[in-house]
């Protein structure tokens, strides 16, 4: 799957980066299974939680962009991955 003619991630990266300060990094690629996506996010946002808040935060962020009509209920179907990464990880 070519990403470049794909419009999802930009969609995708669109959502995350309302909520996310400039130099937060977001990243989507394919996954290799069918047409699924893998989403990184790197952020200081991130520090100080847990990988439990971390993954309830950014999957919000998802489900509200559905019930605000940004996504749809088959474009989150098609995340396969989502890896939210707080900078205080990096530096470890």
């Amino acid at each position: 799957m070519a990403l470049t003619s794909d419009p999802l991630p930009e969609k995708i990266a669109a959502v995350l980066k309302e909520n996310f300060e400039a130099d937060t990094i977001i990243d989507l690629s394919a996954s290799g299974v069918r047409d699924n996506l893998h989403v990184l996010v790197v952020s200081r946002a991130l520090d100080q939680k847990t990988e439990k808040q971390k993954q309830e935060y950014l999957w919000s962020l998802l489900d509200d962009a559905v019930k605000k009509a940004e996504l749809s209920e088959d474009d989150l179907g098609r995340i396969s991955l989502v890896l939210p990464v707080s900078v205080e990880e990096l530096k470890r």
